[in-house]
Order: structure tokens, then sequence, then C-alpha cells
């Protein structure tokens, strides 16, 4: 049986400080990871700035980075969904102008209609489901978004040591697996066109260098990467 929402549900009130407390290695905080994430879809995904699209944050949690999309994405009706009762109920209080709602811990199943969504994004939101969840949710996913809809994986990179670091520190990842890259890529891979980027090579000790980072996204050392799905 799927254990997340038990899980976060013990971990809800503490889910922030415990986060920023395993990042303080990087020097930076969950609401800066947070923010990269939604500027990444922004420049990755130029269209969404200029429309009334619709946003599903899968995996939400406390709703802080589903809050950003919103401020980023005026014009965009955003939702967020969570299978954990306390997290979510942690972001309908903090952020009222954002639709959450609680998905099942049992099954994969969504409750959306189909072809509901211009994009969905999940943030570090699979390494938490077990493995043998991962088709059944990539299914759901497919079934909600528009035809040419995007889905954006952001997930912890394995192959950065500093991130295995923190993954090993942060009590919320006690149960958690990361991702390889190229398991995620073949996940989406079937669904639509697939690019996977890697980003944040640098710490906030060596920040001047982020300029760089956009002709790094290739290099398969950044501590994040995402995998970019346009559903065919």
């Amino acid at each position: 049986m799927n254990q997340i929402p038990q899980e976060f549900d013990q971990f809800a009130q503490q889910y922030r400080p415990d986060l920023d407390k395993a990042l303080s290695l990087s020097g930076e905080s969950s609401a800066y990871f947070a923010q990269l994430k939604v500027k990444k879809l922004a420049q990755w995904i130029p269209l969404l700035s200029n429309q009334e699209a619709t946003i599903l944050d899968f995996g939400c949690g406390d709703g802080l980075m589903t809050s950003f999309l919103k401020q980023q994405f005026s014009r965009a009706a955003v939702f967020g969904v969570d299978p954990s009762p306390k997290s979510i109920e942690i972001a309908q209080k903090n952020y009222t102008d954002v639709s959450f709602s609680v998905n099942s811990d049992t099954t994969t199943t969504l409750d959306f209609p189909d072809g509901m969504f211009d994009v969905v994004c999940a943030a570090g939101a699979f390494h938490h489901i077990p493995f043998s969840m991962h088709e059944g949710y990539m299914n759901e996913i497919n079934r909600i978004l528009k035809k040419n809809g995007t889905f954006v994986l952001f997930e912890l990179n394995p192959l950065n040591p500093v991130t295995v670091m923190i993954f090993r520190r942060n009590p919320i990842d006690k149960n958690a697996c990361m991702l390889w890259p190229w398991y995620a890529r073949s996940l989406n891979s079937k669904y639509g066109k697939v690019r996977t980027k890697f980003y944040s090579f640098f710490p906030h000790a060596l920040k001047y260098l982020r300029f760089t980072e956009p002709f790094m996204t290739k290099v398969p050392f950044g501590a994040l990467y995402a995998v970019i799905m346009n559903k065919k």
C-alpha cells in the first residue's frame, strides 16, 4: 500500500523547516528552489506567460511552489493535488487563489477530466512514489493533459554528490528513492517528445557563476534535472 499520505501527514507541520535545514548545504532555501523551478517553466514553455492556461502541480505538498506558479502565470488557472490531507489543509489555508484537492492514496487515479491541463508538473514527487505506481500515474497524467500539452518532471540528480548528501540528511526522504535521469526519461518517452535539462550547478557561494548555467543543460551533473514531455 502507498505510505505517502501517512508519512507526509506526519511531517506536514515540519516539512518546510526540515527541508530548509537539509538544503542549508547549498546555501539556499526551499523557497529559492521552488521559485527556480517556476522560472525554469517560464523559460522552457514561454507561451505560458501569454495565455490563460490550466496548470496542475502534481504532488504539491504544502502548496508553496503552487503559489509561485500562480504568481508567475497570473492569467492561468492553477491547481494543486496531493495525497496528504494535512498538507492540503495547510495549502488551502495559506494560498486561497489556488484550487487544491486530495487524491487517492490507494490508486493512481486523478480526479480530473480528460484533456483538462495545458501543463502538469511534478516537483520531487515521483521519488516518493513506489516504482510500481509510476506507470499508472504517467498514464493518468497523459490522460488529463491536453493534446500538445506538456508534462515536466522535476527531480533530484543522483549523479551529483551534494544532492545525494542533502537527500540522505533529509528525514522526509527516509523512504524515498531517487530517479536516475535515464529512467525518468524512459518513463516519459512513450507519451511524447522528450527533452532532459540539467540545472542548479552552483551553490550560493558560487552564485556569480550561475550566468553560465543556460549553456550547461546537457551536462549531467547539475544538482537537479527536469524531463520535459510534449504530448503526442
